[in-house]
């Protein structure tokens, strides 16, 4: 299996979204967004670990909990987060 193994096209989506669980709440800027999943940028320091879940806000956009699938150190001290979104019940 490759190592880009996404099956839904992502497509750009610049919106403020603010990340929270128990352990805190950032601000990030999304990137882009697919069907299951959610791209992001912050210059914040992450209170959350990789697997956590957390409730994702986007004004004007009802969006499930998601979980935090990766982080990556990105250049000029910014971080990227990919989100995968849990199924709703």
């Amino acid at each position: 299996m490759n190592q880009n193994n996404r099956t839904d096209k992502r497509i750009p989506f610049q919106k403020e979204c603010i990340l929270v669980n128990q352990f805190g709440l950032i601000e990030t800027q999304a990137v882009d967004m697919s069907k299951i999943g959610l791209g992001l940028r912050t210059n914040s320091t992450l209170p959350f670990k990789n697997g956590g879940e957390l409730a994702v806000f986007i004004l004007g956009k009802d969006l499930p909990p998601a979980k935090l699938m990766w982080t990556k150190k990105d250049f000029n001290n910014t971080t990227r987060l990919g989100l995968k979104f849990l199924p709703s019940y």
